[in-house]
């Protein structure tokens, strides 16, 4: 997701945008002079254009939620006033470009190729947002401060691309905007940059979940099903009744016509900005009604968080590839922490875990019910570093959270003792627990 910056981020981006297209079609030699492309309010151009010096101006004239992604999150804070959650905001943001010179029909050129460039590229990549706010160090070092800011924006990882799309206003409407400008009309055209994701790292405090409801929790299922061609898997089965599984874990597919020769399966994150895929083979075993697959024991390889999950099988030599599930592979934390350190206000938490961490990814660790994001990293790494406000001393259930997939701290599959076999319901992990210190 994007900080608060984004907003600031975007504008530059359509700025970078405009003065590299100038540049590419040689626009200054058309009107015989550079072409600035400035972000000020229309009335400050104006000196501008006293100077005699032809202009591209980008202004952001408003801003509204986005109502696709409204409702996408949960209340930022509970009846009680406690921040439960990070709500994204979602904007769209609508731009007016303007063209300004003194000169016989400097104002139509400059508009024009302002449109032509905007309509040839109707969008930014991620890498080339990266390439934009984050440049390198040769070129960052001679940028004012504010534009060496906006390497913070983190707009080339949030999960909504940037678009650009016209958005022609009526005349009546356009005179209105610049009235409410105060400014003399120029020739512009307006614009809509969806959709920026605005978001905080603010902590969170978060209950503990329920772990049933009533006795027995459980009901069938039904599935319609018909023999497919090729292979179908319908369902995945994580160990110890857990909705992931861990790195070194194996777990179960269930499906139909899946015994063909050389099983296997292919898994590749679905986070955005990583570019992790595996191909494991399935163990020995399976048939055609279902497959396991262990997850390899490689932790820097790998990343927490959900994976897309193919089967592949080659059936008189021709590879067959099945529908599409989802599997969540889960971070394990190593306990003890390898560092807590009280502070006057403050509690410092440094711990492993493990797969990686990597940069992108966000990550937070929960003692009891308060939760805070790990500090900010570089490099994939399995060291991570929280900062705690004053907790009490005593012992916390801990968990941490990457990309929304918990650890495991809840004992599920917990096996009936006899003599009456009584069902027995789940439990909290007594090995999840870190012990804060006065």
């Amino acid at each position: 997701m994007s900080s608060a910056l984004a907003i600031a981020g975007v504008t530059q981006l359509m700025r970078d945008l405009l003065n590299d297209g100038l540049v590419d079609h040689d626009v200054a030699a058309v009107v015989n002079t550079n072409v600035p492309v400035h972000a000020l309010p229309p009335d400050q151009m104006l000196a501008q254009e006293e100077n005699n010096a032809p202009a591209l101006n980008v202004f952001l004239y408003h801003s509204e939620v986005n109502g696709a992604w409204a409702n996408q999150g949960l209340p930022t804070r509970n009846s009680d006033g406690q921040r439960v959650s990070n709500t994204p905001l979602a904007l769209d943001l609508y731009y007016l470009v303007s063209a300004y010179g003194t000169a016989d029909l400097h104002n139509d050129v400059l508009l024009g190729y302002a449109m032509q460039i905007l309509h040839e590229h109707p969008g930014f990549t991620r890498s080339e947002i990266q390439t934009a706010l984050n440049p390198s160090p040769a070129i960052a070092a001679g940028l004012p401060p504010l534009l060496q800011a906006l390497a913070n924006t983190g707009l080339a990882d949030q999960a909504e691309a940037l678009r650009i799309a016209p958005h022609p206003l009526p005349v009546g409407e356009m005179s209105s905007l610049w009235s409410a400008l105060q400014s003399q009309y120029r020739p512009s055209m307006t614009y809509r940059v969806s959709t920026v994701i605005i978001q905080s790292n603010a902590p969170t405090h978060n209950v503990l979940p329920v772990l049933t409801i009533g006795e027995n929790d459980s009901g069938p299922m039904v599935i319609a099903t018909l023999a497919p061609d090729s292979p179908l898997i319908r369902r995945v089965i994580t160990p110890a009744l857990q909705s992931s599984a861990r790195v070194n874990d194996v777990f179960d597919v269930e499906g139909v016509e899946m015994g063909g020769a050389n099983p296997r399966f292919s898994l590749s994150h679905l986070h955005p900005s990583l570019n992790i895929e595996h191909t494991v083979m399935a163990q020995a075993g399976g048939d055609a009604r279902g497959q396991s697959m262990q997850v390899p024991n490689v932790p820097a390889v790998w990343a927490s968080g959900t994976y897309s999950l193919l089967f592949h099988h080659d059936v008189a030599g021709s590879a067959q590839t099945s529908n599409q599930l989802t599997v969540q592979i889960a971070p394990v934390l190593t306990l003890p922490p390898l560092n807590m350190v009280r502070a006057a206000s403050s509690i410092t938490v440094t711990i492993r875990v493990s797969p990686h961490l990597h940069p992108g990814q966000q990550a937070t660790l929960w003692l009891g019910s308060e939760g805070v994001s790990a500090q900010e990293i570089t490099t994939a790494t399995d060291t991570l570093t929280f900062v705690f406000s004053a907790l009490a001393a005593g012992n916390y259930p801990v968990r941490i959270r990457v990309d929304g997939v918990d650890s495991w701290f809840i004992e599920r599959d917990r096996p009936p003792i006899a003599p009456d076999f009584t069902p027995r319901p789940p439990i909290y992990d007594p090995t999840q627990i870190v012990v804060v210190p006065a």
